[in-house]
Order: C-alpha cells, then structure tokens, then sequence
C-alpha cells in the first residue's frame, strides 16, 4: 500500500514537471528543444561537451533560445548585440547568479566575489577594482618580467636537455605565481617539485576546486536532488577546505605583522582587505573567499590561453613565423618584450585574440540569473530564468565571422569588424582582472614567441578537441623547441 500510495506521488510528479516545462509565456517564447520529465535537456545536451551540443542547437533554435537543465529554465546566448542588451543597457535585470547547492558551498553562501548577490557584489568588486588599478600593481608588473624569464629558462632547460616541453606544467606555475605574487607576496620557485612546497599545498587543492565547479551534477539542476547534493557538500571534506586552511594561515600571518604604513603602501591584496574590512569580523569569510576568487580566476584562465597558444603556434608555422618577424622587426634580438610595444605589434595582438576567439576559455563563463520578466529584441525572458552566455557559440556565428572554424589572425586586424567581441564578457559583472590577464598574455607569449620556435615532437598536427569544464583545456600534449638566433 505504502509503495503503491509512494508510485502514485511520483507519477503526479512527473505530470507536474513535465506540464511545468511547457508553460506558455506568449509573444516572444523562446524556442528550444522538446524536454524530458525532470531531466529536461540534459540528456540531449550531454555532459562532455555541452558547449559544441549547444551549439549546433544554435543552428536549429536561432541565436537565442531557451533549454530546460533539469528543473532550471535556462536561456542561451549565442549573439553579442542581444548579450550587450542583457548585460550593458539591462544590467541591472541581469546583475544575479543563479543559485545551486554547488554554487552555495563554493561561495559560503554567495560571500566571495563571483558569486556574490548583487549588494554584496557591488561592495567587494569596487575593492577589488581599486586594488587591481596599475598604481597599486606596480610590483606586479616587476614580477611579470621575471616570471617571464624564468618560463623562458624553463623552456631553454628542456630545448638543451632535448626532453620535450609540455606546456601545462610551466603555464600553470607562471600564472600561480603571478596571483600568489599579488595576493599574499609569495611566488613559487620554477625549481620547485610539483610534489612538495608551495605547489602540493595550495596548487594541486586549487585545481580540484575549478574541477569541481566545472562538473556537472545532477543535484546543482533537478529540484528533488539538490536536498541530497547540500547534504553530501555538508559531509564531505573537500579540497576547498585545504584552499580555505593555506589562506586563513596568509590571513594570520599578514594581521599579525600589519603596520600602519601598510595602509597607504600595501604589501599586497591581503593587506588592501585587511585595511578595508579591519573593523567587521562579519567579512572575514569574505576575505578568504575573495582571495581564493582571485587565485582560481586568475590562474587557469591564463595558463589555458597559454598552453593554446602553444598548440596553435605548432600547428599554423605560417603563422607562427609571421608573428616572429614582426616582433624581430620592431623589438630586435638584444632585448626582450615589454607592455610598451604591444602597440607596435598588431599581428601579436591579433594572434592572441583569435587563439581566445577560437578556444574562448571560458565556454560559457558564469552565468546570470534574471530579476524580472522582459523582453529582448522581442525575445521574452521570464524571471528566474539561467542566462548561460555561449562563448562558444558566437565564436562560431557566421553572422560575427566568415570561415569560422579557420584559424585566422587578420580578422582582428585594421578596421576589421569584430563586433565588440570581448571573450572577458561585457557590462559591470564582466571580467575585474581583465587588464592585468591581458597584460600577463601579452608578455608571455610575445616573448615566447620572440625567443622560440614551436614545432609538434613528430611533424604531425597536435589534436586541437578540447576537454570541457569551468575552462576548456587542451589535452595534454608535448611539443619541441628551437631557440631562434
């Protein structure tokens, strides 16, 4: 009886649902794919490479269109002018995160600076803003020179040891070292073991968490599951609290050696939050969560467009060479590449560009959650719904770009129209370190360029599929190196 009364609960259930996702808004729904019970798309969409099923749905549905991730009514977008409209002129409508049991635990209840509700959001990311204006980042800019040349001595190691170079490793540290530099006054030594040290503490932890966040679950989508996700969150001792401990001891050690003149001339990030929130324990956590926003943000999007950068580089030597040429041109070989000549080297600008055009790092970036029913360019979207940029998806728009799939550096250059494509996203909720990621990508691979050339260890072309998560990743591969003389 029990279980007969049990089956009857779940078979209304599932009418329920199902009648639930075809609720008709009128004028302006969105189009989509047909969805399952409780599923809704998910089964179509996949979970190893949502980014290319959504995709091709671009081509069926149009550039906006809705889909159902279990129970979460989920609008994606693959066109910069209706992005632009949501993000710049709307902003104020699109301004939230969606919630999830994942983004909850990640964010200690939306208290760091990705995640965080719009009040708490706006607080933390004028901090932040401020504390990444060039004037408080000189040291930062010192450092970059020299982990550029600690990368380029990594790489002259491997060319003389004829042991091939496998990018991941070095650009992962190069980037580490850039945020650890910023953020607590620490930086890893390119010596270093990946097994002891600074690395096994706070890189290997770190790397588990951005994984973490890029897996789809279940429980993060379909309503009757999350209960259970939250509880498992509560039970499990994750890599976030190995993250949490390394930056709660730099929280100690800066408070106990903080000094006056640390207010106006700070050692770092830390000290620049210390200052601000000195006086209000209730943003401690905030603290720690901030910190560990800029050290996952900062690091794996930076050493993924590296490491592409590599792969791309090996397998277009056309390009490759012309890039060099003016770089050798402009620069000369006596000295290295500095922030300054960015100007002079158009081909280089256009080059990084179009690697991040091609492979976006972010598929998708975060997504936005919508604070009220409107209507965009006569799409409806109703409140609540999950706004999911599809990064993707306008980088293969035939409206934005002729032979999308080519890899082609001159469609960034001169007046070319690129339509404000920005692979840091638009609007206030956009990217906060954008210029400081621009920069550390400018430096790296101009002088690795400049300094090497970059070939496939057997002739052949390095497989360019991608790995998804919260960044897309090359699979790992080695190439061989030649010192340009």
């Amino acid at each position: 009886m029990i279980f007969l009364s049990l089956l009857y609960v779940f078979l209304a259930y599932l009418v329920y649902n199902y009648v639930k996702k075809f609720k008709n808004y009128g004028e302006g729904q969105l189009k989509g794919p047909m969805p399952l019970p409780i599923f809704g798309n998910l089964i179509q969409i996949g979970a190893d490479k949502p980014h290319e099923s959504l995709t091709k749905m671009h081509e069926k549905y149009g550039p906006i269109y809705r889909v159902w991730m279990g129970d979460v009514y989920t609008v994606v977008v693959n066109d910069i002018d209706i992005l632009k409209k949501m993000l710049v002129t709307h902003f104020d409508k699109f301004v939230d995160r969606p919630h999830s049991p994942s983004f909850q635990f990640y964010s200690k209840n939306y208290k760091d600076l990705s995640l965080a509700d719009r009040e708490a959001w706006k607080e933390h990311r004028e901090i932040v803003a401020a504390a990444l204006t060039k004037t408080k980042m000189k040291h930062i800019y010192e450092l970059f020179d020299q982990q550029v040349q600690d990368l380029l001595a990594s790489m002259a190691e491997s060319e003389k040891s004829g042991v091939p170079f496998q990018p991941r490793r070095y650009t992962q540290r190069f980037s580490m070292n850039t945020m650890l530099m910023f953020v607590f006054n620490k930086m890893v030594p390119y010596q270093e073991g990946v097994d002891s040290g600074l690395l096994k503490e706070i890189l290997e932890p770190a790397d588990e968490v951005f994984h973490d966040l890029g897996t789809a679950k279940l429980g993060d989508s379909i309503d009757m599951l999350k209960p259970f996700l939250t509880i498992y969150f509560k039970l499990a001792n994750t890599c976030l609290e190995k993250v949490l401990k390394f930056i709660r001891k730099e929280y100690q050690e800066h408070l106990d050696s903080f000094k006056e003149e640390y207010k106006n001339n700070p050692r770092d990030f830390m000290d620049i939050m210390i200052n601000e929130f000195q006086n209000r324990k209730e943003k401690l956590e905030s603290i720690y969560l901030i910190c560990l926003d800029l050290l996952l943000a900062g690091t794996d999007t930076t050493a993924g467009s590296i490491e592409w950068s590599f792969l791309y580089m090996a397998n277009n030597p056309e390009i490759q060479e012309k890039a060099y040429k003016e770089l050798d041109s402009v620069i000369g070989k006596n000295r290295n590449v500095v922030l300054s000549d960015r100007n002079s080297t158009p081909y280089v600008n256009a080059l990084i560009k179009e690697i991040g055009r091609v492979k976006p790092i972010g598929a998708f970036g975060l997504p936005h959650a919508c604070s009220e029913d409107i209507v965009i360019d006569g799409h409806f979207i109703p409140k609540g719904a999950q706004v999911l940029p599809n990064f993707c998806g306008i980088s293969k728009n035939t409206k934005y770009w002729e032979n999308p799939d080519e890899f082609n550096p001159n469609r960034f250059l001169g007046n070319s129209n690129t339509h404000g494509f920005d692979i840091f996203g638009w609007g206030p909720r956009g990217c906060v370190g954008r210029g400081i990621a621009q920069d550390e990508l400018y430096l790296s691979i101009a002088n690795i360029l400049k300094k090497y050339k970059i070939s496939s260890t057997d002739g052949k072309q390095i497989r360019d599929d991608d790995i998804f998560g919260l960044t897309i990743h090359p699979h790992t591969f080695n190439v061989s190196l030649q010192e340009r003389v």
